[in-house]
């Protein structure tokens, strides 16, 4: 197919998940254009934060993607338009893409909950009428985006890229430059911080690559180590690999039972440790394939066992990897079904 892509093409680096979706479509034999919606200035930030917290706002289309759409769509004939978290795409653009070529399927897609205000804008509520499927991986989000106004939506579950998202070596050098113990790659959130201070101040060698709002924990305690830099490079990969325990944490602002680490981390071949829920249970089996927790009492009692026993702890790797291999939770065979369905 001839399929206009577009979305955030420019941060994140490798790990730009937008990105990864994109060259799966193109793996899968289609012919690709694509537009980058990525861009923010002041007014931006200020419009997205009022979104976030009081009311939803129409936010600055910075690179002007919406004429690209537009202009592209006239010269072009496409059969699918494929919108990754369309968040600065109006409603009149998909209308008009809808009146210049009737036949154009248009798909919507976020790993992100966007039944909720920090996820949203003014045109992307406004735009949801327009597609013809939306795809969340957001279980209990599909029959609010009905209510909302989509036509047809289709949880999946998250994914990773196999020409990414694979087991690298771990050599002494990138074991001390990006592994150790127990590691976490993520943004600060209270619950996290809460549960990884709780296995430092028990002794549990942890270290964290993440955003600036870690930086109040460096030097806090001897066995916590804080980056205070995100990966979004293949050391982001290595670093899966290199670790002996990943944490899987949860984003509680988005209500989430997986997330995109739940099967990056055993596609790179890494041992997760996560928090238990139905969905990580569905996709990977408790103690064989992944190791689960509830609180944090249950969580240091894990990583203490599990560091002390590497055999167990390399059987449980290998299994989640070939879980991943087995049950097509790649990119490529996550959006074949999609492609299935429209």
């Amino acid at each position: 197919m001839k399929i206009l892509s577009i979305g955030n093409f420019s941060d994140f680096g490798s790990s730009n998940t937008c990105t990864l979706r994109t060259r799966a479509l193109e793996q899968l034999g289609n012919n690709i254009y694509k537009i980058d919606t990525s861009g923010i200035n002041m007014k931006y930030r200020i419009l997205y934060r009022i979104g976030r917290h009081l009311y939803s706002r129409y936010l600055p289309d910075i690179p002007f993607a919406n004429k690209k759409i537009l202009r592209e769509v006239e010269t072009n004939s496409y059969d699918l338009v494929w919108i990754d978290k369309g968040i600065t795409i109006y409603g009149e653009t998909l209308n008009r893409i809808k009146c210049i070529s009737p036949k154009t399927k248009i798909i919507g897609y976020s790993p992100d909950l966007m039944t909720v205000k920090n996820n949203q804008s003014k045109q992307f509520i406004e735009s949801l009428p327009f597609y013809d499927l939306y795809v969340t991986t957001k279980s209990y989000a599909v029959e609010d985006m009905k209510i909302m106004g989509c036509k047809t939506v289709v949880y999946q579950g998250n994914a990773f890229m196999e020409d990414y998202h694979y087991p690298r070596q771990v050599t002494p050098d990138i074991f001390e430059k990006l592994g150790g113990d127990v590691g976490f790659i993520g943004a600060w959130e209270k619950e996290r911080a809460e549960s990884i201070i709780f296995l430092a101040k028990n002794n549990i060698n942890v270290r964290v690559w993440g955003d600036k709002r870690w930086k109040y924990l460096q030097g806090k305690y001897p066995s916590l180590k804080i980056e205070n830099k995100g990966l979004f490079s293949d050391e982001y990969c290595q670093a899966l690999s290199a670790f002996k325990i990943n944490l899987c944490f949860l984003r509680k602002i988005n209500f989430d039972q997986q997330t995109t680490r739940s099967v990056e981390i055993p596609a790179c071949k890494g041992f997760m440790l996560a928090e238990r829920t139905k969905e990580h249970l569905e996709l990977f089996r408790e103690d064989e394939e992944a190791v689960y927790f509830s609180n944090n009492q249950e969580l240091l009692e894990k990583c203490k066992l599990y560091l002390a026993n590497s055999g167990h702890r390399n059987i449980i790797a290998i299994q989640g990897h070939n879980r991943c291999m087995s049950s097509g939770y790649s990119y490529k065979e996550r959006i074949k079904e999609i492609l299935s369905i429209i």
